[in-house]
């Protein structure tokens, strides 16, 4: 599976429907927004014929006042054929027909009209004198630069807006691919893992069954061999189940079942349970204390860890700790200890501790079944030798 192949397709997708989308508010935008600016020229043209109005256009001969300057507006009488112009005027236009069209139709109207340049043309009838009109020019071009702006400044908010949006849907479908992503991590590392794992023993397995076949042997060869083998085999099923546990607690499908647990006498159960010869283990705690916790996968890292420092020792110590909201289980030997250079990563997988370890995921297992507790692990070599693991868990709640 290309991943980023696939993630390529959901940006396009992505920046194919924000295009779509923000085009189409963009337009929705421009068409609006062009219209209102095409409508503040007519509210001016409008102005100028309310500002005749108070002074009294429809008077013979007009006053105009100091503080009105109605350029290219005139008034028009097509029935008598005549018409004159209130302030300076620089268009050469047919206003007797516009008049007569206004007039006919009984209503202000307005003309678009084509004169060095777009124009707009405004003629209202005048109310008092049934066969006259006031006719009023607006130069339509400042309108249209600021038409022609805006367009250009929504267009280019609508090609940064698409930008922004792509370079977020990158973003997201690395984000939404980060699962398949992870999870197929976890597959090649389950596979490299399992590899890993399998190598040795299949190695001894096909040593010993070659070295057995290669010619005829005695009866306690065949024993030896058939011994390695089975020693062989019980060392890769226990590797392959471990790996197995491991993919399922990272896959969260081996969520913990809590419930109030008495963690001391856990420790006392393991360390009366665990046998090793010549080992002497014993657990401590100086009170009785609960913790939220699965029993079965609890007891489990207690026991794992308890044999492998029982692999090592002579003297085990299982103790338990409480300080604060904060539970200690701490598991001590006089072994001798960990490696300096492996005690930083003991917890990683196929890291042991010495070369007595077996497959070297149990601490592994520990840290990731701890953690799903919502709890911690940690590794130390004690003063006066011997090694120290200590998990730390949340107090119950309700004890």
């Amino acid at each position: 599976m290309n991943l980023r192949a696939i993630r390529i397709q959901l940006t396009a997708m992505y920046a194919l429907l924000a295009a779509i989308a923000v085009g189409l508010l963009a337009w929705i935008a421009i068409s609006t927004g062009g219209d209102r600016i095409i409508e503040s020229a007519e509210r001016e043209a409008e102005n100028v014929v309310r500002e005749l109005a108070l002074i009294g256009f429809d008077t013979e001969d007009p006053e105009i006042v100091d503080d009105v300057e109605p350029f290219n507006t005139w008034r028009v009488n097509p029935i008598d054929d005549w018409d004159f112009a209130y302030g300076t005027t620089w268009y050469e236009l047919p206003v007797r027909s516009m008049a007569a069209e206004a007039l006919n139709e009984g209503r202000p109207i307005f003309i678009e009209f084509e004169q060095d340049g777009p124009l707009l043309i405004y003629v209202e009838p005048v109310e008092l004198a049934p066969n006259e009109a006031v006719l009023t020019a607006i130069d339509l071009n400042p309108f249209e630069r600021d038409r022609q702006a805006f367009r250009r400044n929504v267009t280019l908010a609508a090609i940064i807006a698409v930008a922004a949006t792509t370079a977020a849907a990158w973003f997201l479908a690395g984000s939404s691919l980060r699962p398949a992503r992870t999870a197929m991590a976890r597959q090649r590392d389950f596979i490299a893992d399992a590899a890993h794992e399998l190598r040795t023993p299949l190695a001894v397995i096909r040593a010993s069954a070659s070295q057995s076949l290669s010619k005829d042997r005695s009866n306690e060869e065949y024993q030896r061999s058939l011994a390695e083998i089975l020693t062989a085999t019980e060392r890769a099923g226990s590797g392959v189940g471990e790996l197995l546990e491991l993919a399922r607690l990272d896959a969260g499908q081996a969520q913990p079942r809590k419930a109030p647990l008495r963690i001391d006498l856990l420790a006392e159960e393991v360390a009366a349970s665990v046998r090793v010869d010549d080992v002497t283990i014993v657990a401590h705690s100086a009170e009785a204390v609960v913790v939220d916790a699965d029993y079965a996968l609890l007891r489990q890292v207690a026991e794992n860890l308890t044999h492998n420092a029982a692999s090592r020792a002579k003297n085990v110590e299982l103790t338990v700790l409480r300080t604060g909201d904060r539970v200690t289980l701490q598991i001590s030997d006089d072994g001798p200890g960990f490696d300096e250079d492996i005690l930083p990563h003991v917890f990683e997988r196929f890291r042991r501790g010495d070369n007595r370890g077996s497959t070297g995921l149990g601490m592994a297992i520990a840290k990731s079944i701890v953690e799903a507790h919502g709890g911690s692990v940690s590794a130390a070599n004690g003063s006066a030798g011997g090694a120290i693991v200590k998990l730390h868990l949340d107090a119950s709640r309700g004890e």
